[in-house]
């Protein structure tokens, strides 16, 4: 199940319009795996707090991966918290994406992440050429 690399200007549109179109890219779970725990060390293995409902513990698990990355520069990267779940990134986000993109591919060396942040990369350039947004849709 990839998180489907979607260029949208919004993330509930139909996706057949010039402006919205799936990519023919996706991200696999291992190229996430590696962006997120080799590369940027997210907190991505936390565990539920004893009593805790599923929802507090995935709004807690959230909260916990963004502020993290946040704090480490990377915050559109962030909301990319979770395999499962899906992320938008409005028209006037994606430079501010690509940016973090292009600066983790710098850095980063492992072959699985790089493929992740190429993806991404390529993604951002083409909604820039169309002014439209970038939607990573979970199947």
């Amino acid at each position: 199940m990839p998180l489907d690399i979607v260029i949208a200007k919004n993330p509930l549109s139909d996706r057949t319009d010039e402006e919205s179109f799936f990519t023919g890219q996706w991200l696999e779970v291992d190229e996430w795996r590696a962006l997120f725990q080799n590369v940027l060390h997210a907190p991505t293995e936390i565990p539920p707090d004893e009593g805790e409902s599923f929802n507090d513990f995935e709004l807690r698990r959230e909260r916990l991966v963004q502020e993290d990355l946040t704090g480490k520069g990377y915050e559109m990267l962030g909301r990319i918290w979770f395999y499962f779940s899906d992320a938008f990134f409005a028209p006037l986000e994606v430079d501010k994406l690509l940016k973090e993109c292009i600066e983790l591919r710098q850095k980063a060396e492992n072959k699985k992440a790089l493929s992740a942040l190429e993806k991404l990369i390529t993604a951002c350039h083409e909604a820039i050429k169309v002014k439209s947004g970038v939607f990573l849709a979970c199947d």
